[in-house]
Formats: structure tokens, sequence, C-alpha cells
């Protein structure tokens, strides 16, 4: 495990010590929860750091446009013009635990949707005893919420594009992005998205695992 924390200081060496340790604490408590709530595979439970975390702040870089600096931590810093995230099946919550952590003194603001109620629940659990306060949980399907838009929607293997695209059309402003992971059947899935759908798209690839990617995707309309 020791190895594993250390191969993912080596890839995130932007990543402050006080950010490190916090994600220590959450990776610790996920293990410690996981046999109760069920939140990753037990193939994975040696694989946190990087499968999971590191994969999640692969995301940081694309928060915002005017790259800011993620380690600033500055609390009048929360003039963000993208502030709002949107994170669709949090699940155990990656990606959007980690990056919150990363984020938590730069306004960005995270609503967590999770219909499942267990994993809701832990989902409060881990933002209580991380004392986030820059976080929210929604315990039901995305396609319900209603009255709010979002600047970032992100989702990591949840659901194909088409269909993520019809359930959170409703909470999208014109400019607003996708962050979403990705794995080898992105072009698959680009391609039947576009039957429906009209948007403008870039795939950044894991340099770690062969076949992940997370796409961006901005300029998104419905064509029929």
């Amino acid at each position: 495990m020791a190895n594993e924390l250390d191969d993912f200081i080596k890839y995130n060496q932007d990543v402050s010590r006080e950010t490190i340790e916090k994600l220590s604490v959450f990776q610790s408590f996920l293990l410690e929860q996981n046999q109760k709530f069920n939140l990753v595979s037990k193939n994975e439970t040696n694989k946190i750091w990087i499968r999971h975390i590191h994969d999640s702040l692969r995301i940081l870089s694309l928060l915002d446009s005017k790259n800011i600096n993620i380690n600033n931590n500055n609390n009048n810093n929360n003039n963000n013009n993208n502030n709002n995230i949107l994170d669709i099946g949090s699940g155990g919550g990656f990606p959007a635990i980690p990056l919150a952590i990363a984020t938590r003194d730069l306004g960005f603001k995270y609503t967590l949707c999770e219909s499942i109620t267990k994993k809701s629940n832990f989902l409060n659990l881990a933002i209580d005893m991380l004392q986030l306060s820059n976080i929210e949980v929604i315990n039901d399907r995305v396609e319900k919420i209603k009255n709010v838009k979002f600047d970032i929607i992100t989702c990591r293997a949840v659901s194909k594009l088409t269909k993520i695209f019809t359930y959170s059309h409703h909470l999208t402003k014109k400019n607003t992005i996708f962050l979403l992971h990705k794995g080898i059947n992105i072009i698959e899935e680009i391609n039947d998205a576009t039957k429906h759908w009209f948007f403008e798209y870039e795939l950044i690839k894991n340099d770690l695992e062969e076949g992940s990617f997370i796409i961006k995707i901005n300029n998104l309309k419905k064509i029929n």
C-alpha cells in the first residue's frame, strides 16, 4: 500500500502535502467501509490510490480554462467562473470527493447525485468525516433534479454518452462542460451519440492505463 502511495505522489507532484493527508484519510475510510457499502470490487482494494484517486484527479487540469493553481490556498480565490459541479452516480465518491478535497479552498461547489441510498449514506458519512463544506449529496436519479444548472458535469463508469446527455441536458447551461471518464468503447459511444446530439469533444488519454480516457465535451445540442 505504501508503494502505491509513493507512486501516487510521483505522478501528482503538484498536489500539496495537506491534500495528500486528507486523501489518505478518505482512502482509509473507504477501505474500512467497503464491505458494508460495497464501494469498490475486492480486486481493486489495493489499487485505490492509482486506479481511483489518481484517475479522479486527472480532471484537475481541466476544471478551469484559466489553469488556476490548485495548491493556492487563498480563501479569497472564489471568483471562478465555472464553479458549480454535478457528479452523476457518485458511488464511492469518485471522482468528486478527491476533486473536492484538492479544490476545497478554490470556490468550487460539488453536488453528488447518487440514487442508491446505501451509497448516498456512505457519501454523507465521508463528507462529514472529512469536514468538506463544498459538497452536498442528492439521493435521487439525475433526471429528477430540478431548478438548477451546472457549469461542469462529471461522471465515472456509470452510463453511455447518449444516456448521460438525455438524463442531464435539462441541467446544462449554454457553456456547460462535461468531463467524463470513459473506456475502450468511447469511439463507439461518440458515434452513437452523434445520431441525436451535436457536440465538440477532446479525448485525453490516461498514460497509466491503456484504453482509459477523459472526454471533454462542450457545446452540446440536441439535434433530433
